[in-house]
């Protein structure tokens, strides 16, 4: 650590500007980069009220999940990803991006909607029509079964469309990436130029050491004049 220092110290003129020019780049990819917001709700599908109605349900959709449930999110899920569902979703104003899921860690028929983009004010406004057309998606696909209608599945809402909340994470890598690579050239110039400095004065040294050596030879004597 202590050579490290002195070779950053002695070096000063070389790493200096390095790390000048690494403050300058984070900053401007700091102001530069865009900030992303993203919003989340949560629906849960819920059995049709022939089967709620059925013992010991007494008409309470709550008591009677079933796997079946979970299957038809997953089906859902899968509907709401696809390529004709993002191009209908685009047509109706939604930007950014989407995604459709089951719930994590989830015991029942519960699917996350999260959009995420640049403007919160967009974000919002796509996560509302993005929670309408789940809704209208699972009555289609029922529809498209011709599923009667006292059977059909119906949705509820459990956690509303979220206030967007910045996602600053990525960002912050982007730039730290820019700091420790800019760190890293600045080390690696600093001992690469005392690498190539060294090798230098190695060499004169031999040099210098050399005709030292050759001024100390005995001279040959000097023939006497006739």
């Amino acid at each position: 650590m202590r050579e490290l220092l002195r070779v950053i110290r002695r070096r000063w003129y070389v790493t200096v500007p390095i790390v000048v020019i690494t403050v300058c780049l984070s900053a401007v990819a700091n102001a530069v980069l865009p900030t992303s917001y993203q919003s989340e709700c949560s629906i849960s599908l819920l059995n049709a009220p022939s089967v709620s109605a059925l013992p010991p349900n007494n008409g309470n959709p709550f008591l009677s999940f079933s796997q079946a449930l979970t299957v038809a999110a997953d089906f859902l899920g899968r509907r709401l990803a696809s390529d004709e569902s993002a191009e209908a979703l685009k047509k109706r104003g939604l930007t950014g991006t989407y995604a459709v899921k089951l719930a994590d860690n989830a015991m029942g028929p519960f699917l996350t909607l999260t959009v995420t983009g640049n403007d919160p004010a967009q974000v919002k406004k796509s996560i509302d029509l993005l929670n309408t057309f789940t809704a209208e998606q699972l009555k289609a696909m029922q529809a498209e079964q011709q599923a009667p209608a006292g059977s059909q599945i119906a949705s509820t809402v459990i956690i509303p469309p979220q206030a967007p909340q910045a996602q600053t994470k990525s960002k912050l890598q982007y730039v730290a990436m820019i700091g420790i690579a800019g760190l890293a050239v600045a080390f690696l110039a600093a001992f690469v130029t005392e690498n190539v400095f060294g090798r230098r004065r190695a060499k004169l040294g031999r040099r210098g050491q050399a005709a030292a050596e050759e001024e100390q030879l005995p001279q040959p004597p000097v023939p006497a004049s006739r």
